[in-house]
């Protein structure tokens, strides 16, 4: 499994949850990973509080490969920097 944290929800949604710095662009990197392999999340929660961002993003139907793909890169993303 990935850095990021990936929780199964139930059998077809996993929920990705990190912390990063709260910075403009890595929201919209993190949601990019999803919109190049065709995926709309079916929910997303960022909260910005000081200098952090705390994200949940939830996506449905993805195969098991897939979502550890997803959450290695959402890892990678610069300034992800705490997963709970």
């Amino acid at each position: 499994m990935s850095a990021v944290l990936a929780l199964k929800r139930n059998s077809s949604t996993i929920r990705y949850c990190f912390e990063a710095d709260a910075e403009p662009g890595v929201l919209p990197r993190a949601l990019e990973l999803l919109a190049k392999r065709g995926l709309v999340p079916a929910r997303v929660y960022a909260q910005a509080d000081a200098d952090q961002l705390s994200v949940e993003i939830e996506v449905e139907g993805l195969e098991a490969d897939t979502a550890d793909h997803v959450g290695r890169s959402l890892s990678q993303i610069v300034g992800v920097r705490h997963i709970f």
